[in-house]
């Protein structure tokens, strides 16, 4: 069970897909008001390991709380708990941003959800987009509404899958500084990502998930020292791969 410093609480949690297991016995607790990485190939569980955070889908065994809220449950206070960023964009191609913005507000029923939309906008320079719709914004503009999107509601924890996958440096540049706003905001961020930069530009902590296990949970520079003094993560993460091979 959680603690009131700890925003997500996995304990023990497995998962298995058709036979196939996904995650085995994952345990780790991400702190409020931190962000913490899920970093791993692909296939590794990340993923399945945010839809079950997010409640989307129940483990075979463990439990995972947010906030105190258990996850399986989906509680009416746990579904306005979390913000769920998928890594495809779930804009909806009928509508312009500012509608979507608007529908989203609605479904939670935040009150003068059109005011809500106008400062949301305003807060991730959205305001000349409002009238557009996604085929008509670059892949970083789509980003930002989809990111604005879950954030509107004002969540305690955000679930970002991927959040800056195919975006140019620039853009992603750009992602990393409105995660770091949220955090500085207070929010707790769970992201995954494969790209080492991004895990240690953002993270607090990092969790190394290979073949749906934990193989690693610390800080940057203690993930590298567990690696002999590696000189990057890259490096650190190539090292304890071949470490458990070996084993």
């Amino acid at each position: 069970m959680s603690t009131k410093d700890t925003a997500i609480a996995i304990a023990g949690v497995s998962c298995s897909r058709k036979g196939k297991k996904i995650l085995e016995d994952v345990t780790l607790d991400v702190e409020s008001g931190t962000v913490m990485g899920l970093l791993g190939p692909n296939g590794a569980g990340k993923t399945t390991l945010i839809r079950l955070v997010a409640g989307l889908a129940r483990p075979d065994a463990g439990t995972i709380h947010v906030c105190g809220e258990d996850a399986a449950k989906r509680s009416v206070r746990f579904r306005r708990l979390i913000g769920l960023v998928p890594q495809e964009n779930t804009l909806e191609s009928e509508l312009t941003v500012g509608e979507s913005l608007l529908a989203y507000a609605r479904l939670y029923g935040i009150k003068n959800a059109e005011k809500m939309v106008h400062q949301t906008a305003e807060r991730y320079h959205l305001s000349d987009f409002l009238d557009k719709r996604p085929e008509e914004i670059s892949g970083g503009m789509k980003r930002r509404a989809v990111i604005a999107r879950a954030a509107m509601t004002d969540p305690a924890v955000l679930l970002l899958d991927e959040p800056s996958a195919g975006l140019d440096p620039d853009l992603r540049h750009e992602v990393w500084a409105l995660i770091r706003k949220l955090r500085d905001a207070g929010k707790t961020l769970l992201l995954t990502t494969h790209y080492m930069e991004e895990a240690e530009r953002l993270c607090g902590r990092i969790a190394f998930l290979r073949a749906g296990r934990l193989r690693a949970l610390d800080t940057a520079e203690g993930i590298r020292a567990a690696a002999g003094d590696a000189k990057d993560l890259e490096q650190a993460f190539l090292r304890l791969s071949h470490e458990e091979e070996c084993s």
